[in-house]
């Protein structure tokens, strides 16, 4: 348990660097809040997103990816596997935050329990069988999808809605205020659906090991805040290169575009968050940046940057779940298991 507290914090850890740093990049970029107040702003919405609505994506990653015959969990009867592919999750998500580029810790995490599914399934360590279901797998992959392409379409449709009325208005300095309220309200959103989600992926390992019921020995909620705190970490320590990114790399942001690619990116993943689905806040917030620039032309897109971003979330399940099955078989062959 210790193991899999340290594992799962470095994973929350993780997302506060990267998946964070894209819930405020737009604001940021677009000049409407300074790093200080958007990292001020995460830090409160994402631990009332974990709380309040974390539960809900954390039952679906931590016991409907990998199954039993039996009834028992097996992450919660191999619990060094299930630390083994959150340290795996986390690390290839540390290399991506180090070059900027936002990843997806969901993809890592899914790809990582994902390995130790094959893993327990192939080796059969302590003689626990287990089950990877392919077919939920299949579905989360179809959200992975859908969530880029409908943020793009939300923040396109809302900058077309929205805008035109907001500039009729006659004076400069209302409609500065007015955006940056917008902006800030988008951020805070996009924050509170980022610990909805994206707390709920991290720590689903740590609701599996933990157990279920009255024998569980962590409450949802309790686990959720660890969560939460976890990223809070990340979100002060490591998350400025990826901000910066997402907020300047991909098109050139000002308040309305931001708006509009925040609220786009937010409406998504919370839409998600409400069938259980472990869904990428960096893919969202990537796709309503785009939908936004589309808004100003396609010219205007940085089309190698956004190649850069699509492979490496191509890359992502593969490496999460490729380094959890080498340290996972190297802990089996050294005798660990």
């Amino acid at each position: 348990m210790v193991v899999a507290l340290i594992a799962i914090f470095y994973v929350a850890w993780n997302i506060g660097t990267n998946d964070a740093g894209n819930a405020m990049g737009t604001a940021v970029g677009g000049r409407v809040l300074t790093y200080r107040r958007a990292v001020a702003i995460m830090i409160i919405f994402v631990a009332l997103g974990a709380v309040l609505e974390g539960w809900k994506v954390m039952e679906t990653v931590g016991t409907g990816i990998v199954t039993s015959p039996g009834d028992q969990n097996p992450l919660a009867q191999l619990p060094l596997i299930a630390a083994i592919s959150m340290i795996a999750a986390g690390l290839w998500v540390t290399i991506a935050s180090t070059f900027g580029m936002p990843v997806s810790t969901h993809q890592s995490i899914i790809g990582a329990i994902m390995g130790a599914g094959i893993l327990i399934s192939v080796l059969e360590p302590s003689g626990v069988v287990a089950n990877v279901e392919y077919g939920a797998l299949g579905t989360i992959g179809l959200c992975w999808v859908f969530t880029p392409i409908g943020a793009a379409i939300f923040a396109f449709v809302i900058y077309k809605l929205f805008t035109p009325a907001l500039r009729r208005m006659k004076s400069a300095v209302t409609i500065n205020r007015v955006f940056g309220v917008l902006v800030a309200a988008g951020g805070a959103f996009t924050a509170y659906s980022l610990g909805a989600n994206g707390v709920g992926t991290a720590t689903a390992v740590l609701y599996a090991v933990s157990g279920e019921g009255e024998s569980a020995i962590w409450s949802p909620q309790l686990i959720a805040l660890f969560g939460g705190v976890a990223l809070a970490v990340g979100v002060l320590t490591y998350s400025r290169r990826v901000m910066r990114t997402v907020g300047s790399g991909i098109t050139r942001l000002d308040a309305p575009t931001a708006c509009a690619a925040q609220f786009g990116a937010a409406l998504t993943v919370w839409s998600f968050t409400q069938f259980g689905m472990p869904v990428s806040t960096s893919q969202a917030i990537v796709g309503g940046v785009l939908g936004v620039g589309l808004v100003k032309g396609i010219a205007t897109v940085s089309k190698g940057k956004l190649g850069r971003i699509g492979v490496a979330w191509i890359l992502t399940p593969l490496a999460g779940a490729g380094i959890t099955l080498l340290f996972g078989w190297i802990a089996v062959t050294i005798g660990v298991l």
